[in-house]
């Protein structure tokens, strides 16, 4: 029997939510809200197994990218990005720069938010 999930955002606001974001930290790419895969809503996703909305921004790939995309991870419960997904599969949050975070101080503190969860 499968439990029915009750989303508080849908598609399209994901998408916003991504958009603004990408605008803020001045980004590159283009959320193309005409593909259905673009905002796809995940009940489980990474290690702190919270529900997640996966917006793609598909970007024009340089010699250092391995794949035509990255992902935006918005966290479903509070309707705010929660990391990026680079091109190479590496974890990435512009918004704990500001902070002076490091790569490794992001690294370690996502993990222990997923450990705690």
């Amino acid at each position: 029997m499968s439990e029915k999930i009750n989303k508080h955002l849908t598609a399209e606001q994901a998408m916003q939510i991504a958009e603004d974001y990408k605008e803020k930290y001045n980004l590159s790419g283009t959320i193309d809200s005409t593909k259905e895969r673009t905002a796809k809503f995940y009940n489980q996703f990474d290690d702190s197994n919270l529900p997640v909305w996966l917006v793609m921004v598909s970007i024009i790939p340089t010699i250092f990218e391995a794949d035509d995309e990255y992902t935006i991870v918005i966290s479903e419960a509070e309707a705010q990005v929660k990391y990026l997904i680079d091109p190479n599969g590496h974890y990435y949050a512009p918004h704990t720069k500001k902070d002076g975070l490091t790569d490794e101080e992001f690294d370690k503190l996502w993990n222990e938010d997923s450990e705690a969860n």
